[in-house]
């Protein structure tokens, strides 16, 4: 099987993933799993394959807390979010430092100028507490949040100086004026994603990225 181990499976079958991971995400036409020959994570992404393509998993061998990249590419249309859902595919047998991986985003920008994007962790599942579960930490919150890890670069936001992201639900990749254009494309690297896991819950969650336009007032952005 090809390391990206890319699987493409029909609506219908999607649609009941997503019921059976006790949150409805987009209704997605794709699904990959983030497993490869060195690692499997035991979570996969469901997605719309109009917005969400060229996904590939590379696993990091051994135990380290890193599992591995996630590359994708997003294409934006509009100012619409796109949302990845991250299922976890079986309940956790055991409570652990849980999924953590690299998220590496390729943006198709058939829009207009951007400044940035931001993404948010839409995450049902009951926030964990430090007496629930040991790998709970101020650095490490118990719910679905992002890390700044060390291969990060803006790509195409010249000037942007962070993911303004650590430890939080959200992130933003923000210059402080339009540098990406339409009809071009590029990549945003180094963006971490994690989620503990807990003994017994199956803790899906949902990313959602939207566009950061040029001429859009800073109070709407903050919504």
């Amino acid at each position: 099987m090809s390391p990206q181990w890319l699987k493409i499976y029909t609506l219908p079958f999607a649609i009941s993933m997503a019921v059976a991971g006790l949150y409805t995400g987009p209704a997605s036409a794709g699904v990959c799993e983030l497993a490869d020959a060195n690692r499997d994570t035991g979570w996969s992404i469901t997605f719309d394959d109009a917005q969400v393509s060229n996904c590939v998993f590379t696993g990091n061998p051994g135990e380290g807390r890193n599992k591995g990249t996630l590359s994708l590419t997003l294409k934006i249309v509009d100012r619409t979010p796109i949302s990845v859902q991250f299922v976890e595919e079986v309940a956790a047998a055991v409570d652990s430092f849980g999924l953590r991986i690299t998220w590496d985003l390729t943006l198709d920008n058939q829009f207009q100028l951007l400044r940035g994007i931001r993404g948010r962790a839409l995450d049902p599942s009951e926030e964990l507490d430090e007496d629930q579960n040991e790998f709970v930490a101020d650095e490490h919150p118990g719910f679905a949040h992002f890390h700044q890890d060390g291969t990060f670069n803006p790509g195409p936001f010249a000037g942007a100086a962070d993911c303004d992201c650590e430890s939080r639900h959200d992130f933003k990749v923000r210059a402080e004026q339009g540098t990406f254009a339409a009809g071009t494309s590029g990549t945003v690297t180094g963006i971490g994603v994690h989620q503990i896991e807990e003994q017994a819950q199956q803790r899906n969650f949902t990313v959602r990225i939207e566009p950061l336009r040029e001429k859009v007032p800073e109070a709407e952005e903050a919504m």
